[in-house]
């Protein structure tokens, strides 16, 4: 009878061993073509590491291992842009709560879309990470990733919002100082601009473009001189659309500093905004031709803004009348002169250039 409990524990033994075995065979095998999977997906073979994923999850009784392949399934849709990708990794989210990659998946998610330029779906999965489970180096990366997706979707309060978050870091804080500098430039906040902008101001990286808003804010500010200076440093370093406001700003900065001589070429060189050019432009440059005493250009350039009804084409109509009689051309200075009196936007105008029409009207 001893004998026969023997053989039975013996029979129980070898029996439990070999089930224990097979379980550990089988988990093995699944350990081995889900290390395999891993390889691939490294690799950014997507397609093949998520094929072994699936096959790895259906024979798959482990959860932590379950976990595991759900998440790289949806991280392989993600990375070949498959229909079901946001699907596969909410429904991640949803079974496995608790897993630790839960936030790294929203982190991952994110960044991948962020580097895609898709800045919409970017921020979606930003607002979704847990920040308290970052460490600082991470959370500053996201904290300038996110603002320069709404920057660049035009979310300009957001954006500052998150640059600030940022901007001692000293990975993105010169970023950082620019894009806000710039966000004050739009805002015509140019004291705030050329803070910032001067923070930066001696990165290289930066010097080309800041010329270009700093020469332009200068010249809003008043400061002609260095709207010039600054100007004409950025002009061969420009775009051709840059360039032509370059030129604009330059030569107005000449023009408003009566230096009529020099301001002249470089209005000449304006291509307008967008193609067009307005009054202003017009008569800023038919005026710089009448202090060099051109009068056939200036004709040419008033000409251009006489159905004009403000007080740039009243002095228009009038230096049009003064520059026809420089050419004997009475009659046309006739008519300029009783344009220019029947405008009230300057008196004085208004009284010179009805002397002027009365004048010439006894001569004609």
């Amino acid at each position: 009878m001893q004998k026969i409990k023997s053989y039975l524990y013996l029979f129980i033994l070898i029996h439990s061993i070999s089930i224990v075995a097979q379980k550990t065979a089988i988990y093995s095998h699944q350990n081995l073509k889900f290390d395999t999977a891993l390889e691939l997906y490294s690799q950014k073979q997507y397609l093949a590491a998520q094929l072994l994923f699936e096959q790895t999850k259906q024979q798959a009784t482990d959860e932590t291992l379950l976990s595991e392949c759900t998440y790289y399934i949806a991280f392989c849709a993600i990375k070949l842009n498959q229909d079901n990708a946001d699907d596969l990794l909410a429904n991640f989210v949803e079974q496995y709560p608790t897993s630790t990659k839960q936030n790294q998946a929203f982190t991952g998610v994110a960044n991948y879309y962020f580097e895609k330029g898709n800045y919409p779906k970017a921020i979606f999965y930003f607002d979704k990470i847990d920040e308290s489970l970052l460490i600082d180096d991470e959370l500053e990366k996201m904290n300038f990733q996110k603002a320069y997706s709404f920057f660049t979707i035009d979310n300009k309060k957001q954006a500052a919002l998150y640059f600030n978050k940022v901007v001692n870091s000293p990975t993105f804080g010169s970023q950082s100082k620019y894009y806000l500098g710039f966000i004050a430039y739009e805002k015509d906040d140019y004291n705030e601009a050329n803070k910032q902008f001067e923070q930066v101001a001696d990165q290289n990286k930066y010097k080309e473009k800041l010329s270009y808003f700093q020469a332009d804010m200068n010249f809003k500010l008043g400061n002609f001189k260095k709207a010039i200076d600054l100007g004409l440093a950025a002009l061969t370093q420009s775009s051709a659309v840059e360039q032509s406001e370059l030129n604009k700003i330059i030569g107005e900065s000449y023009f408003n500093l009566k230096q009529y001589d020099k301001a002249l070429p470089f209005l000449q060189k304006y291509r307008g905004k967008n193609g067009k050019w307005n009054n202003t432009d017009f008569y800023q440059l038919g005026y710089a031709y009448y202090k060099q005493n051109d009068f056939e250009n200036v004709i040419a350039q008033f000409n251009k803004i006489i159905n004009g009804k403000d007080f740039v084409a009243q002095n228009a109509f009038y230096h049009l009348g003064e520059s026809y009689l420089k050419l004997n051309k009475k009659q046309e200075a006739l008519n300029a002169f009783k344009n220019a009196s029947e405008m009230d936007f300057d008196k004085k105008i208004q009284e010179d250039a009805f002397f002027n029409y009365a004048k010439l009207s006894y001569d004609v």
